[in-house]
């Protein structure tokens, strides 16, 4: 302990009165996307979610397929 000095001790210098800088951390964007859903959303709930967005993906196609066949195809009226 003899060759440890106290702060004040060496020449004109003064102990820091400001404070340290603190350094906060936030996670990214998908990290805090993916929390967020982790504490609010079931199963259940994205269950709900993959069949509601499969059964508009289907009707859209089926409409874009009907629309592009009454486009294309000849139809012949019955006698």
């Amino acid at each position: 302990m003899q060759h440890v000095r106290k702060l004040g001790s060496f020449s004109g210098q003064q102990p820091s009165v400001a404070p340290l800088r603190v350094t906060t951390f936030h996670p990214s964007v998908p990290e805090q996307v993916r929390a967020w859903a982790r504490r609010t959303l079931t199963a259940e709930t994205v269950a709900e979610v993959i069949f509601g967005s499969a059964t508009i993906f289907l009707m859209t196609a089926l409409f874009v397929s009907f629309a592009h066949a009454l486009a294309h195809y000849t139809i012949i009226p019955l006698p």
